[in-house]
């Protein structure tokens, strides 16, 4: 081999082994004095075309150290180290460990105790409110039920149900509206649907401060609840049997098994038509579905019934009809308190009704009603009275 190619192959081979030695010790300034001495041999070695052999050997053999340095095979552990201190692959490991100290697995777990102390905050805050809402709408029962200071006492009044709800409240609301002015109290009327829904619920027991009714539930009401009587109409009360002018002449036996209108038991006037007719298989179809008085007329008129039954302001004034019968006289529309209310009330509210038929802004009062005046009511006119409900609906 000739000098040239020889030098040229020694310089690869150095060139070779420096290199790696020039990377692993880049930072060591003793590497890279050898490495610049070897680099001036070398160009020393091309410039003389000098065998190298021998410097070559001289190198390798110089210096155990270096030549271990130099050697190719630990330059990979080298860079095995260099890589085990760069290699990617533990990064992983610390960035586990990174991870698992910001991982956010564990992070929802001290968000749930978290959001589950934070919902229970405003659960329990709804519940306090709740609490407190009911606590408000429930009526304590050691509270004091008392209307406040200065208030005016307030009473129920209860119409008669001779009329439909809509008729009752044009009927009674304007003495409910003279009470209400020339009293010091409080008044509030009470309607009953119809007729059945009123005596259910004196039959219960239900007890309204003030009553406005017929003579025979008056009577009941003082035996039983120990009502009084204040004042009464001052037309005395009755009931007749009118029918159209076919009737004329007629008698109570031309109406056995005919229809006859009346308001339902245990009206007065149907507990006076059922004892006119004693006998229970002679007695009249009675029609009990009239809403009130006036309806029960109407229905003649209509030729649904034969006759009906009517107070006296109405028979009086339907001149046309045939008054077939009258049952005798009872005291008027009475208006009776309950002991609920105190003696001196009711002794106010009796003057304030003596006095009404002169008071001319309240006319309406008495008109409505369709009676002259109030007069003051004797406890004894109504003596006996309830037994006409003992016969007709066996209450007693």
């Amino acid at each position: 081999m000739k000098a040239s190619n020889r030098a040229l192959v020694c310089f690869c081979l150095l060139l070779l082994l420096l290199v790696p030695i020039a990377v692993w010790s880049q930072d060591d300034e003793n590497g890279q004095d050898e490495v610049e001495d070897a680099v001036e041999a070398a160009e020393a070695i091309e410039e003389s075309e000098a065998p190298v052999e021998p410097m070559v050997e001289e190198i390798i053999d110089g210096d155990d150290t270096e030549a271990e340095s130099t050697d190719p095979e630990p330059a990979p552990a080298v860079d095995e180290a260099e890589t085990e201190a760069a290699d990617p692959e533990p990064a992983p490991a610390v960035d586990e460990a990174e991870t698992e100290a910001a991982d956010p697995e564990p992070a929802p777990a001290v968000d749930e105790a978290e959001t589950e102390a934070a919902d229970a905050e405003p659960v329990a805050e709804e519940t306090v409110e709740q609490e407190a809402a009911q606590a408000q709408a429930a009526p304590d029962p050691e509270a004091d039920t008392a209307p406040p200071a200065g208030a005016p006492e307030t009473f129920i009044l209860q119409g008669h149900p001779i009329f439909t709800p809509d008729q009752a409240d044009l009927v009674y609301r304007p003495l409910v509206n003279y009470l209400n002015d020339v009293t010091p109290y409080r008044f509030d009327l009470q309607i009953s649907r119809d007729f059945h829904r009123y005596w259910l619920d004196v039959r219960r027991g239900e007890m309204p401060d003030l009553v406005l009714e017929e003579a025979h539930l008056t009577a009941f009401r003082m035996q039983r609840d120990d009502y009084t009587p204040l004042v009464k109409a001052a037309e005395p009360m009755t009931y007749s049997l009118m029918a159209s002018a076919n009737y004329v002449d007629g008698t109570l036996r031309d109406f056995v098994g005919q229809p006859v209108s009346s308001m339902p038991s245990p009206s007065l006037g149907y507990l006076v038509l059922s004892r006119w007719y004693e006998n229970p298989m002679q007695q009249p179809i009675i029609q009990s579905n009239a809403s009130s008085w006036l309806d029960a007329i109407e229905i003649v008129f209509s030729m649904e019934a034969e006759a009906a039954m009517a107070p006296r302001n109405l028979a009086e004034r339907y001149v046309n009809l045939e008054t077939i019968e009258t049952s005798r006289e009872f005291p008027g529309l009475t208006l009776s308190a309950s002991p609920a209310v105190p003696e001196e009330i009711q002794l106010e509210i009796r003057q304030a009704l003596l006095n009404l038929h002169d008071d001319e802004d309240h006319f309406a009062a008495v008109h409505e009603l369709d009676i002259e005046r109030f007069i003051e009511a004797d406890p004894q006119d109504y003596d006996g009275l309830e037994d006409w409900l003992r016969e007709v609906t066996g209450f007693f």
